[in-house]
């Protein structure tokens, strides 16, 4: 993978339309440090819609495709200093972080970008939500500093259980993720599990979500989450891979009541990510 180092402008995307926003409580912002992703190779990959996205299409050098390249924002930490530090409405901001690079691929123990962020958003207690979206295990590197910003939810993305598919994630890295969210569980974090895209899944998927102690799961498909109604998943390599109808939203919504019976954090799609109480709402 070709790394490229950039000095950016700016770290925080206000969001005014879209996923991130479609429900009561929306996002006000999202951070992301980078363009591209380093899972980009993987399984996941093929079906990202952030690799339709027009930063990447004008970011990456010609020839270039999905996961070809990572363009870092070196300066995403002082970036995000001066932002916090200056913002007058810290109180109603809620960020995203990160809905087009994983805060957790593999280069961030490394360049541990992610954790210096963190850092910066320990110094300031007063912001109404912080959700740190990934599907890399390596968060459990940053359990004691999440735990030390009282507005952050780990989101950890577990699309199946299964692990014989072509275009699902191994049985370590199942195994991995759903540690981590147990883990956080108990340091007294809040962590929230987005099965995002639902894949298809075993007879035990819903009882292994459950038994994590997540306090939110949420549920979304193909057709619905990736902001095109299908279109972006359809002109990606998982729409010629993929060997069951993804567009039929059956298994999911069959997922959705199967968690609903036992556990009264579950929630669908774009409202759900958007639906979080943050700390105003709690008080």
């Amino acid at each position: 993978m070709n790394i490229r180092t950039i000095q950016a402008k700016s770290i925080l995307t206000p969001q005014k339309r879209g996923f991130l926003t479609a429900g009561e409580r929306p996002y006000t912002h999202s951070l992301s440090w980078a363009t591209g992703c380093g899972y980009g190779k993987l399984y996941c990959g093929a079906f990202c819609y952030a690799q339709m996205l027009p930063n990447w299409h004008f970011g990456r050098r010609e020839g270039e495709a999905w996961g070809d390249a990572l363009i870092v924002k070196q300066n995403a930490p002082e970036l995000l200093e001066a932002q916090l530090a200056r913002a007058r409405n810290r109180r109603e901001m809620r960020i995203f972080m990160s809905p087009v690079t994983d805060p957790y691929q593999p280069i961030e123990r490394k360049l541990r970008l992610t954790r210096r962020c963190l850092e910066v958003f320990a110094r300031y207690d007063d912001l109404d939500l912080l959700l740190i979206q990934t599907r890399g295990p390596a968060i459990v590197d940053d359990l004691a500093l999440i735990s030390a910003i009282p507005y952050a939810w780990l989101g950890m993305t577990i699309e199946t259980d299964r692990h014989d598919l072509l275009y699902g994630p191994t049985k370590p890295q199942v195994e991995r993720r759903l540690d981590a969210v147990k883990r956080a569980v108990a340091c007294g974090l809040s962590a929230q599990i987005a099965v995002s895209p639902c894949l298809p899944y075993s007879d035990a998927f819903a009882e292994r979500l459950l038994e994590t102690g997540a306090q939110r799961i949420v549920i979304d498909t193909f057709a619905i989450g990736d902001g095109s109604r299908g279109a972006r998943t359809a002109n990606s390599p998982f729409g010629a891979l993929a060997n069951y109808d993804w567009r039929d939203d059956e298994i999911a919504i069959s997922l959705y009541h199967q968690l609903s019976a036992y556990h009264d954090g579950v929630a669908w799609s774009g409202a759900g990510f958007a639906g979080i109480p943050g700390r105003q709402q709690l008080h």
